[in-house]
C-alpha cells in the first residue's frame, strides 16, 4: 500500500520552458500545476505493511522452572555474558518500494517511521531496529522507558496499549528514559531538571493519538547490554551510544534530549528495494505486538 504527496519547486529550467513574449515586451509566466509531478524537485511517498508483528518472550510463565532459571542467569551473569533476545514473529517485516516509485535520478532527501498500535507491558524490554536496503541502519527504539522493581522486589515498568509512534529527526525529543507520565525531565525530586516539563511527554505512555518522536536508543555501553538481534541481522551490526559523563545535570539533559541515532544515515541513497523492521524482546515474562505493522514515509529529490 502506497500513498502518495508531491512537493513542488519551480526551478530556472522550468521556468525558462515557459516563457512567452507578448506585445509591449512584457513577459508571462505560466505557473505549472502542482498536479503534474513530471515538474517536482522533490516527491514523498508512503509505503505500508499493516501484518500484525507478535512480540514474543524468552519465558512467559514465571511459574517455569526454565523462568526460574533465567533469574538465575540475570543475577549471576558475568559481563562478558550475553543478553538473550526472542524474535519477534514474524521477524523481520518487509516493505518494497518498488524501483518505479521515484525518478530514476532521485535519491532520499528524509525518511520517517511509523509504529502503529503498539502493546506491551513492559516496555523498557523493546528493540526496534530498521535496515535498509543498503543494509544502512538505525535502532528506532531501545531501552526507552525506564526498568526497576518495587519495594518488595515485584517488577516494576511501563505499560502501553495501542499507541502509535512515528520517528522523525525533526521532531523535538525522542521518547523519554523514565516511566514517568507527566513530562518530567527528571523524577527525583532533589535533581533541578525535576521541574523541566515536555509537553511532548505528558501522558506520553497513555496518548493513543500519533506522536511523533526522534528515534530513541538508550542502551547501555557495557557489552554485555548491547541489544542482540539474531539473524538474518549482521554480527556486531548495533553498536551502542557514546558513553557520557552522567555526574553532571548538562550532560544527562544533553543525553535525554538528543539520545538515538538520525534517519538521515539513508539520505542520499537510492529508496528502492526492501526495507526491513526487526523486533526483539530481550528480557522476559512479557509479551506483546504491534497490531497495526508499520509504514515507511521516503521524501527522495534530485
Amino acid at each position: 500500500m502506497e500513498k502518495n504527496s508531491y512537493q513542488h519547486t519551480i526551478n530556472i529550467k522550468n521556468l525558462l520552458s515557459v516563457i512567452r513574449p507578448v506585445a509591449c515586451s512584457t513577459v508571462a509566466l505560466l505557473v505549472l500545476s502542482s498536479a503534474n509531478p513530471a515538474f517536482a524537485d522533490r516527491l514523498t511517498k508512503t509505503f505500508s505493511n499493516t501484518r500484525s508483528i507478535k512480540i514474543n518472550d524468552l519465558c512467559a510463565d514465571p511459574s517455569e522452572t526454565r523462568c526460574v532459571n533465567l533469574l538465575d542467569f540475570y543475577n549471576i551473569r558475568q559481563p562478558e555474558m550475553i543478553v538473550p533476545s526472542a524474535k519477534s514473529g514474524p521477524y523481520g517485516t518487509a516493505i518494497k518500494v518498488p524501483n518505479n516509485s521515484f525518478p530514476a535520478d532521485f535519491k532520499i532527501k528524509d525518511v520517517n517511521v511509523t509504529i502503529s498500535g503498539l502493546n506491551h507491558k513492559f516496555l523498557d524490554d523493546v528493540d526496534v531496529l530498521l535496515v535498509a536496503p543498503n543494509g544502512q541502519y538505525v535502532t528506532l527504539i531501545s531501552n526507552v522507558s525506564a526498568a526497576g522493581s518495587t519495594a518488595d522486589g515485584a517488577p516494576l515498568g511501563t505499560e502501553v496499549n495501542n499507541v502509535t509512534w512515528i520517528f522523525d529527526d525533526s521532531a523535538l525529543v525522542p521518547l523519554p528514559n523514565s516511566n514517568s507520565n507527566d513530562g518530567r525531565l527528571s523524577t527525583r525530586t532533589t535533581s533541578e531538571l525535576y521541574n523541566v516539563i515536555y509537553d511532548e511527554w505528558v501522558n506520553v505512555w497513555t496518548d493513543t493519538t500519533p506522536r511523533r518522536f526522534k528515534p530513541s536508543d538508550y542502551d547501555s555501553t557495557n557489552p554485555a547490554d548491547i541489544d542482540q538481534f539474531p539473524e538474518p541481522v549482521k554480527a556486531n551490526l548495533v553498536t551502542p551510544p557514546s558513553a557520557l559523563d552522567w555526574t553532571t545535570p548538562e550532560i544527562a539533559q544533553q543525553k535525554v534530549v538528543t539520545s538515538g541515532p538520525s534517519l538521515s544515515v539513508f539520505n542520499g541513497y537510492n529508496p528502492a528495494g526492501v526495507w526491513k523492521l526487526y523486533v526483539v524482546d530481550d528480557f522476559f515474562w512479557y509479551k506483546g505486538e504491534i497490531t497495526g505493522g508499520w509504514s515507511l514515509e521516503v521524501t527522495a529529490g534530485d
